[in-house]
């Protein structure tokens, strides 16, 4: 009976059974395609008003890395607002770099992103964020036994939803490529096993917040 219950979920197919069954998934789904377009209608929009990708928002492939740095920020929680506030305190130093001026752009061009998408569409990014909030709401983790497998580390957000399952599922089993009779000691940077190591001590912390 337990095996033809089971199921084989990425987190963003997780992220779309459970905003199924627990709301969140009636705005329409944005592929990285819907994405660009949008991203070059702000970038021509705000043309004028961008410090370092003025010149560089014209070349090819400029707006495909764009899209994918945005993500990446979205993933680790760094939102348009802490961009803009470090960009003001670069730009108050004595120190002048092109990195104030490009946290200026990233700032202001994911903001609009972030103003355009949020009353229209669902970004790809921010899934997660909403099945951490939702996860709770869904009969589908309710009581469920979980494995987490194949992963050596996670993003902020990963964890978010790992802390969620915590609170939700009946277990959480995490598997992780460690020596097991090196946890006791002291983490070192020069051991092999040190970036999974962090990942096991973060999901300790994770799981003794809950």
């Amino acid at each position: 009976p337990a095996t033809a219950r089971a199921q084989v979920l990425s987190f963003r197919r997780l992220a779309r059974r459970v905003l199924a069954q627990a709301g969140g998934a009636a705005r329409p789904w944005l592929g990285e395609l819907g994405k660009r377009m949008v991203l070059r209608s702000i970038i021509q929009k705000h043309k004028d008003n961008l410090i370092l990708f003025g010149r560089s928002a014209g070349t090819p492939g400029f707006t495909e890395s764009l899209a994918h740095t945005l993500s990446e920020l979205k993933l680790y929680n760094i939102s348009p607002a802490m961009l803009a506030e470090r960009a003001e305190e670069l730009a108050r130093s004595d120190k002048q770099t092109p990195l104030a001026g490009k946290l200026h752009d990233l700032a202001l061009l994911y903001g609009e992103l972030e103003a355009y998408l949020a009353p229209r569409y669902t970004d790809p990014e921010g899934y997660l964020g909403l099945l951490a909030t939702n996860l709770g709401q869904a009969p589908l983790v309710q009581g469920a036994q979980v494995w987490v497998d194949g992963f050596a580390g996670f993003t902020p957000q990963e964890f978010q939803v790992l802390g969620s399952l915590m609170k939700t599922a009946a277990t959480v089993n995490v598997t992780l490529c460690l020596d097991a009779k090196g946890l006791t000691k002291p983490m070192a940077e020069t051991d092999l096993f040190h970036p999974t190591r962090e990942t096991y001590e973060q999901l300790l912390a994770v799981a003794r917040a809950q």
